[in-house]
């Protein structure tokens, strides 16, 4: 199952490829993009490891990931990872560059997603985790419609000074309709 081309008002979502890594490396590389992420990417040959593991992911139907582009230009990556078929579940992801926050783009990549997931994978649940402090994302899942369903405290160390607790969000297919 290959990963189709989402498009929506403003967005088209489709399959990262090797050519993104200069615009994904905008974004995974940016230490306020990753704050509450992984660590930043280095270089473009990082990017392009990064996209390879997606794709490799998505080929073995471990994943679905899609850059998030506008007027052709990859603006962020917006996924359903971790993806269980016998349990019907995947947790959503995204990225999003800092010159793009605040425009609506990654709710309405996300909305996609989550349309896709719940229809075409048949998923009856997404959950996500965030840090709990990370407000931008946590604003973003309660728009999106999910419910805070518990914390995990001290969960992810950042800049390996200070553990925080990740907040665990869950939407069911029941929730969406």
């Amino acid at each position: 199952m290959g990963i189709p081309v989402l498009r929506t008002e403003r967005l088209v979502l489709r399959e990262p490829a090797l050519a993104d890594a200069p615009a994904v490396l905008v974004f995974r590389g940016d230490p306020r993009v990753q704050r509450f992420n992984d660590e930043p990417l280095r270089d473009v040959a990082a990017a392009e490891a990064f996209i390879r593991f997606l794709r490799a992911d998505s080929a073995s139907n471990a994943r679905r990931h899609w850059a998030i582009t506008v007027d052709d230009e990859v603006v962020g990556l917006v996924g359903l990872h971790t993806w269980q078929q016998h349990h019907r579940r995947a947790e959503l992801g995204y990225d999003m560059a800092v010159s793009r926050w605040g425009q609506g783009i990654a709710r309405e990549a996300a909305r996609a997603v989550i349309d896709y997931g719940f229809t075409t994978m048949k998923l009856h649940r997404i959950q996500a985790h965030t840090i709990a402090d990370n407000h931008r994302s946590v604003r973003l899942l309660e728009r999106l419609g999910f419910y805070r369903e518990g914390t995990l405290r001290e969960y992810s160390l950042e800049d390996d000074l200070t553990f925080h607790d990740s907040a665990v969000y869950g939407l069911l297919a029941t929730d969406h309709q």
